[in-house]
């Protein structure tokens, strides 16, 4: 038995290719009895959009939810835990969304440091790929390059990418060796927005419909890449380059 909040999200859904899991809907986390299970993936949050504002979801998400799962999972006998974080954990700026991971991160590691729990902490970095969400930087600089969509757009900020079946790999692999402790998923490798869209305009052999503004994000910065390799001493390691996750993202847009 392996259960799993978050199905429906970015990686969850990428995950569910791969696994027999029964999904707990958010709405049911609370209240959703638990027997025991072989893993458990909890890659349910809230606050990591721009429009996800409401203080009282980001905490029940990211906390509450997590509480009440630990709590029961505790109890029962189990191979694996695994709790999607952030990176951005790491980050000087901090928000909301990324205070509550940290809290739910240390929660975690109370309870594995307690019970000797096999729980593993994932930190992913800027994950893309096929199926990420519309909003984000590079689904809306295809979308400028095919639509003429006017994008506003901060050229100096950098992101370590990560495509969704490289992470998706890395939590299997974890969690398939019981693995405890915090782990990140990154390239090591991070790439400045000019660098982005050169890259995409490049893939799709058109030009984006680029707004050149001087700041977007208050967390955004110049320095935000995988630093922690331990994922890679289990076997795991990055597959895909950046240049083969956007060739995807346009043959899929296509």
């Amino acid at each position: 038995m392996n259960y799993a909040t978050g199905l429906s999200g970015f990686i969850g859904s990428h995950l569910s290719k791969k696994l027999d899991i029964v999904g707990i809907p958010h709405e049911k986390i609370s209240t959703t009895t638990l027997k025991d299970f072989d893993k458990f993936f909890f890659l349910s949050s809230y606050g990591n959009m721009a429009f996800h504002t409401e203080d009282d979801k980001i905490i029940k998400a990211n906390i509450t939810d997590l509480v009440d799962t630990i709590l029961s999972a505790s109890k029962l006998k189990f191979n694996s835990f695994v709790y999607l974080s952030t990176s951005s954990v790491k980050l000087e700026n901090q928000t909301m969304y990324s205070r509550t991971k940290k809290a739910g991160e240390e929660i975690l590691l109370s309870f594995m440091e307690k019970y000797h729990l096999p729980i593993a902490i994932i930190r992913p970095f800027s994950v893309t790929g096929v199926g990420e969400q519309k909003e984000h930087l590079i689904p809306t600089l295809i979308r400028s390059c095919y639509t003429g969509e006017q994008v506003n757009f901060v050229q100096e900020p950098v992101h370590d990418f990560i495509d969704v079946e490289d992470v998706v790999d890395g939590i299997l692999n974890l969690s398939n060796n019981s693995a405890r402790g915090i782990f990140e998923l990154g390239s090591g490798k991070q790439y400045s927005n000019a660098q982005v869209l050169d890259i995409v305009e490049r893939v799709t052999g058109k030009k984006a419909n680029i707004n050149f503004v001087p700041s977007l994000r208050p967390y955004d910065n110049e320095n935000w890449v995988s630093t922690n390799f331990k994922s890679r001493g289990w076997g795991w390691s990055v597959k895909k380059t950046l240049e083969d996750s956007v060739a995807e993202m346009v043959e899929a847009y296509k």
